[in-house]
């Protein structure tokens, strides 16, 4: 009982820090449910460290920094992920999954947008001097999977502390059960169109 107190007291710190920074974070619809999210991941984790990307210039160490505290502070986060994140696509487990982080993006852009974004399609930015935007999706090549979008006041440094808490939060809340997305994978389930498959013998092609 002890245990389970400790993990609702921490997250409920978490919660009133990210309040504090006059923050919000939602889940962006993908059309997978919320126990296919999980699915994927742990497919996905048990090939080995995940790849996490960041796009924009959140802050003022630059793109590099903000990718490599980035993945610290996500490694450790997700049971499912047990050998954290890297940036180097070839020490990825499975590369084709990855980890996408967009600061500023326009207000219109979709999780698969940011899934197919490349140096050949770069996303636009919408960088506001008060408010700041973090999109976070976890994406099987150009298809989203899960996907959150937190909104805060605008940090200029990655030793601000709210960072982190800001970017905890939107991991936990991404793999949550989500009324607005009522898709599944499965054997013979398709999202919602036939795009990913997750079969127990062959795994997801």
């Amino acid at each position: 009982m002890i245990r389970p107190l400790s993990k609702c007291f921490a997250s409920l710190i978490v919660l009133l820090l990210v309040a504090g920074c006059g923050a919000t974070v939602v889940q962006s619809p993908t059309g997978v449910s919320g126990g296919a999210k999980k699915r994927v991941l742990a497919f996905a984790g048990k090939q080995g460290p995940m790849l996490l990307q960041v796009s924009g210039q959140p802050f003022r160490e630059g793109k590099g920094e903000t990718a490599a505290a980035s993945a610290r502070i996500l490694s450790g986060v997700y049971s499912e992920v047990p050998r954290g994140f890297t940036l180097n696509p070839a020490a990825a487990g499975a590369p084709q999954f990855r980890f996408r982080i967009a600061f500023d993006p326009p207000v219109s852009t979709t999780p698969d947008q940011v899934c197919a974004a490349s140096s050949q399609k770069p996303l636009s930015y919408d960088r506001r001097d008060a408010r700041q935007t973090l999109f976070m999706v976890f994406c099987r090549q150009e298809v989203s999977i899960a996907a959150v979008k937190a909104r805060s006041d605008r940090m200029t440094s990655l030793t601000d502390p709210n960072y982190r808490n800001l970017l905890l939060q939107a991991a936990r809340e991404m793999f949550q059960a989500d009324a607005n997305d009522t898709g599944s994978l499965g054997v013979l389930e398709f999202d919602p169109k036939p795009r990913i498959k997750l079969n127990p013998f062959e795994g997801i092609f």
